[in-house]
C-alpha cells in the first residue's frame, strides 16, 4: 500500500467499500467484528465508518498478552491508545458474547484460493477465529492473492470463507 498515490489509495478504499457492503452477509449483519488497518494493510476507516452508519454494532481487536486477543465495541466517541506494536487500539471492555458476531473481516499480508493468509506472525487471528461462527472474509490487492500460499502454512492457521480481490486501479 506504501507505494499507492493518494489517488489511488482512495479508489482502493471505496473499491473495499463497495465490495464488502455488497455482500448478503454483510447486508445480513448487524455486529461486525472488523480491523484498524496498518500500513501495509488495505484502508478500513471508511467501512468503519460505513458500518456505524448502517447502525451495525462495531468492533476492533486490541491484543492481550500470550499471544490473545479481545474485540471492542467502538462508535465515534470511542477512545484509542497505540499498542507497542504501534498499531491503535480501542479503549474498553471486551464483547463477550461472540455468538452475536455475524461478519469478520480478517486482516493479511497475502490471501490463497483456498482461504489461506499470511498474517503478521503472532497468530493473534488463528486463535480467536475458531471462537465464532460468523462468515470470515478477507480483502486484498491482485498483487497480494495467490492460487496457493507462498508461504508456510500451518496445522493452526486458520482458512477464511471469503476472499475479495479488488481489480486493478486504472487511470
Amino acid at each position: 500500500m506504501a507505494e499507492l498515490s493518494d489517488q489511488q489509495r482512495v479508489w482502493y478504499l471505496q473499491k473495499l467499500v463497495q465490495q464488502v457492503t455488497a455482500l448478503t452477509e454483510w447486508q445480513n449483519a448487524k455486529v461486525v467484528a472488523l480491523t484498524m488497518a496498518q500500513d501495509e494493510e488495505l484502508p478500513t476507516e471508511l467501512l468503519i465508518q460505513t458500518a456505524l452508519l448502517q447502525g451495525k454494532k462495531v468492533l476492533l481487536p486490541k491484543v492481550r498478552p500470550n499471544h490473545k486477543m479481545d474485540f471492542i465495541q467502538v462508535d465515534e466517541k470511542t477512545d484509542y491508545a497505540r499498542h507497542k506494536f504501534g498499531m491503535l487500539e480501542p479503549i474498553g471492555e471486551p464483547f463477550v458474547n461472540l455468538d452475536e458476531i455475524d461478519f469478520v473481516l480478517v486482516p493479511g499480508l497475502a490471501f490463497a484460493e483456498d482461504g489461506q493468509r499470511l498474517g503478521f506472525g503472532g497468530g493473534y487471528y488463528d486463535r480467536w477465529l475458531p471462537k465464532v461462527n460468523a462468515p470470515k472474509v478477507g480483502v486484498t490487492l491482485a498483487a497480494n492473492y495467490f492460487k496457493r500460499a507462498q508461504w508456510p502454512v500451518e496445522q493452526t492457521d486458520y482458512a477464511l470463507d471469503k476472499i475479495i480481490v479488488l481489480d486493478g486501479y486504472h487511470e
